[in-house]
């Protein structure tokens, strides 16, 4: 019985394993968008897609 709980114990953690690194592979790949322009992230940008000026 130990090495069937121990099984399922497994299986659980490579379950929430795979969750957790596909929640993160989309949110990086929401948030890590650069522009080739001002190298600022996309979410900075304005709805028409124009590049921030901070000065």
């Amino acid at each position: 019985m130990g090495l069937f709980v121990g099984y399922l114990a497994y299986r659980h953690g490579k379950k929430k394993a795979e969750r957790r690194a596909h929640r993160n592979a989309e949110w990086e790949t929401e948030t890590d968008l650069e522009c080739d322009f001002c190298g600022y992230v996309e979410s900075q940008h304005d709805d028409e897609g124009r590049c921030p000026s901070y000065t």
